[in-house]
């Protein structure tokens, strides 16, 4: 009888690895790589064109930092459920919005001007896709993919180095790196980006970091304020909930779970930016190693996003590099 009870507990055990097992296989857990030095922990998603957190067409597949950890605190967006949207809901990683964290987008892609619908144009970090129809670019499309992007991977127990080169038959080609690095003894993660242009045309790049930003899980609210080094002026955007006095930006009355607000703002010739929270007294400074570009901020309930833009043209084997900086405060 006692032999008869361990076959039945044996055979329990092993149903249930195997339903395990199939659930990380039908995507329910997705890639994970938890990088660390001795202050802090970066939880990186990797790209997988089966099984990862982000296989759509706006956002570069590679580098999403979906969570730091430093001091009992969290920083950026819970990630877990996040579906994209400003009403919560299943995580949908084919939705072209549902990235998290440092997600980054190469806003314009290349060829797309001068492709017919139903030719090819290149998303930098994401592919080749189809153009549809005659309308502009826009990043929520659905495209049809004609070829995903490879990525290879390096990883330490503090840093993640991500390699793509693409070839492409209309001109456009590029080898594109981007390594993150915990730095040692520090609250501070380096993401330094290298684009080479191994194409025969030019190439015009302005990629820049959405940062889904959000502590403690605390809802974007009144507790959370924006600071830049100079004044800055808004450009168009926001409305009354918004208050930009000098140099710094606030909201006035929390969002609800179905509302967001956001503008486009000049902080002058400045590289970096400090946002904080009242209420968990954390914070987080970004630097970036060239002046902002183009920059919005979009607020939801569910994350602050400040997103700056840098801007290159690279001709046919050159290359541009840039660096951007996170400084985690308690």
């Amino acid at each position: 009888m006692k032999s008869y009870f361990i076959s039945v507990l044996l055979l329990v055990v092993m149903l249930s690895c195997t339903s395990k097992h199939k659930e990380k296989k039908n995507g329910d857990h997705y890639p994970i790589k938890a990088l660390a030095n001795n202050v802090l922990t970066a939880h990186v998603l990797i790209p997988n064109a089966e099984h990862g957190y982000y296989r759509s067409t706006r956002f570069d597949w590679s580098g999403i930092i979906a969570q730091v950890e430093y001091q009992g605190h969290t920083y950026f967006q819970e990630w877990q459920d996040y579906n994209g949207t400003i009403t919560p809901g299943k995580h949908d990683p084919l939705n072209a919005g549902t990235a998290t964290g440092t997600a980054e987008e190469f806003r314009d892609p290349q060829g797309f001007t001068e492709a017919k619908p139903g030719e090819p144009f290149l998303k930098i970090g994401v592919g080749v896709l189809e153009k549809a129809n005659d309308s502009a670019y826009h990043w929520d499309y659905p495209y049809k993919f004609i070829e995903k992007g490879q990525w290879d991977i390096e990883t330490t127990k503090n840093s993640i180095r991500f390699t793509q080169k693409f070839t492409t038959t209309f001109g456009y080609a590029y080898h594109y790196e981007k390594n993150i690095v915990l730095v040692e003894n520090k609250p501070e993660i380096k993401i330094n980006h290298c684009l080479k242009n191994i194409g025969t045309k030019d190439m015009f790049i302005n990629p820049y970091c959405h940062n889904f930003f959000m502590f403690d899980n605390q809802p974007i609210n009144t507790d959370y304020r924006i600071e830049f080094p100079k004044p800055i002026t808004l450009i168009k955007g926001f409305d009354s909930r918004v208050t930009i006095q000098e140099n710094q930006l606030k909201l006035n009355e929390s969002l609800s779970n179905d509302d967001w607000t956001g503008g486009h703002i000049d902080p002058g010739l400045t590289t970096e930016y400090v946002l904080s929270n009242n209420k968990t007294k954390t914070a987080v400074k970004v630097i970036s190693d060239v002046n902002h570009g183009p920059f919005y901020i979009h607020l939801t309930e569910q994350s602050f996003c400040p997103e700056p833009m840098v801007e290159f043209s690279i001709k046919p084997n050159e290359e541009s590099k840039w660096t951007r900086v996170y400084q985690f405060i308690k």
